[in-house]
């Protein structure tokens, strides 16, 4: 006689083996060739490989299994229902606990505790608070103000993007390597508005641009103590979800004079010691040309009487009768000359002395064009086009023949090898290498290496052959600099390292915390001073 146990059971046994599981193994399994794929396509495309991972891959093979167990796993309705339940629950706990924050470098989605206040509000609390930035500390123990004393770049100082050179050489600097024994000393360390640019120094001044609320400030501070000096605000905003908010390029001093460009295209040339504006051009309504998608980036280029600027032409359609090059007069924004037809990019104009012959490098969207300063007419130009048709990084000047260029996504570097003869220029590739791909790292040099952060890896390239010497240490999409034969890396996370510049494998030498949050911003160092900043926090250490 059958009992009611056994009725169960037999219940029990016929659900179990209605139960459609193929849909799910197959779901997961063209989820994992997908996954395969991706990494041998995108072996040497780390943001392609990390966005075809989370917003396509990954969410595909979610909503495969939700279909599945939806429709085709044949479950009880009310099974399928606390299943789905679950989800949702799981998923409003999530965005109730976490708010997203921001993406790295890499791509990677960045979440925090939504009971925690954002650096947005840190910051904004510290603002209010502060001491306006035209009062005068109580008790001071200078005998000038900074403010009283000339601005005039001499060697030791840093008065534009990546140095005088544009090339993160630090020159007359010497740094120890005790910093366990003796840790560097902290100066000051305060919130700072948002954005991605670096310090300009000269003497006892410090500017950079920050984005506070709805104005884009420069701000002048005190390099030995963080104190404000003096701000000028532009009403501008530019944010974006992937590039963040915040202007992204670094101010340039020439002559008691600073001048500075804004994310959204507004170009200034201030008083240095004071703020007060002399005068100001909207490059991008000059150029006839809409924004980029993570905003204007390069830092304006000082040449003899000349202010160059890189807006670029962002409209494909009107492209060939925009300005992507402008010079303006430096005394009064006056414009001199424009060169037309090319995509901007997020590179800044710098000067070199190639062949004998001085001209202005800029990297855009299609790669290399170098022109003459005084007219803007073209020298050379080489193509280096990767799928978005980003270049970030500065041109490295090898020699007075020799450029080397790289970019991300894939598309890795290539040194190029520059002749010359009756006006006709030319530039070729002498090698070029996927295992170097900066995508908005610069590379620094010394002797026949070059040194820089592959997708976020440390690596040592062989100038002469284009093979790779050496590939460690994970460091983000930090920056760097090289100071004697060392490289000083800020980390994308904020800690500051110091490794040999060495065609040997190196270890590391030395490593402190500087910061909080994500950084993109170059450091800077002069006369014994780092500072340092992203969109959290700026602080500054005493090195010597």
């Amino acid at each position: 006689m059958a009992t009611d146990a056994d009725a169960t059971l037999s219940s029990t046994a016929t659900s179990t083996q209605t139960i459609r599981s193929w849909p799910a193994v197959l779901s997961v399994a063209l989820g994992i060739v997908l996954q395969t794929a991706a990494s041998i396509a995108f072996s040497e495309n780390l943001s392609y490989f990390i966005f075809g991972s989370l917003f396509i891959i990954w969410p595909l093979t979610v909503f495969l299994l939700m279909l599945w167990w939806t429709f085709a796993s044949q479950l009880p309705w009310s099974t399928r229902g606390l299943g789905l339940a679950a989800v949702a629950a799981a998923y409003l706990t999530f965005v109730g606990i976490f708010r997203f924050d921001e993406f790295d470098g890499a791509m990677i989605p960045r979440f925090s505790f939504r009971w925690r206040p954002t650096a947005r509000d840190r910051a904004q609390e510290f603002f209010k608070n502060r001491r306006p930035a035209n009062e005068t500390p109580a008790v001071s123990t200078e005998k000038t103000e900074p403010a009283d004393e000339p601005i005039s770049p001499v060697v030791g100082d840093w008065p534009e993007f990546r140095g005088p050179k544009r090339d993160d050489v630090v020159i007359g600097e010497t740094l120890r390597t005790d910093w366990t024994a003796r840790p560097p000393k902290q100066l000051w360390k305060q919130p700072i508005g948002l954005g991605w640019g670096s310090f300009a120094i000269v003497g006892r001044r410090a500017w950079t641009i920050e984005q506070r609320g709805t104005a884009e400030l420069v701000v002048c501070y005190e390099v030995e103590t963080g104190r404000e000096i003096w701000s000028h605000s532009d009403q501008t905003r530019f944010e974006s979800v992937q590039g963040g908010i915040g202007p992204r390029s670094t101010p340039t001093v020439s002559e008691g004079k600073l001048f500075t460009q804004g994310a959204t295209g507004i170009l200034n040339c201030l008083d240095a010691a004071t703020g007060q504006r002399v005068w100001s051009r909207n490059t991008l309504e000059d150029a006839v040309s809409p924004n980029l998608e993570w905003g204007q980036a390069g830092s304006p280029l000082i040449v003899d009487d000349l202010v160059i600027v890189t807006p670029g032409n962002n409209n494909a359609a009107s492209r060939a009768n925009n300005s992507s090059v402008i010079a303006y007069r430096r005394d009064n924004g006056e414009k001199v000359w424009a060169v037309e037809g090319r995509r901007g990019s997020y590179s800044s104009p710098q000067l070199a002395t190639l062949l004998g012959e001085r001209q202005v490098l800029v990297f855009d969207a299609q790669g290399l064009i170098a022109l003459l300063p005084a007219t803007g007419k073209r020298l050379w130009s080489f193509d280096w086009i990767n799928t978005p048709e980003i270049n970030a990084i500065q041109p490295l000047v090898i020699d007075e023949r020799s450029v080397l260029i790289g970019s991300g996504y894939g598309l890795g570097s290539t040194l190029l090898n520059l002749t010359a003869g009756d006006a006709n220029w030319s530039a070729s590739s002498t090698w070029s290498s996927k295992q170097f791909k900066l995508k908005f790292n610069g590379a620094v040099r010394l002797g026949d290496n070059v040194y820089g952060l592959d997708e976020g890896l440390l690596t040592c390239l062989d100038l002469k052959s284009g093979q790779r010497r050496w590939k460690q240490g994970r460091f983000g999409y930090g920056q760097m600099q090289l100071v004697e034969d060392k490289l000083l890396i800020l980390s994308e996370t904020g800690d500051v390292v110091l490794v040999p510049a060495t065609p040997e494998t190196p270890g590391e030498l030395a490593r402190f915390h500087a910061i909080d949050g994500k950084t993109w911003n170059h450091p800077v160092l002069s006369r014994g001073r780092l500072l340092v900043r992203n969109s959290d926090e700026a602080a500054c250490f005493d090195l010597q």
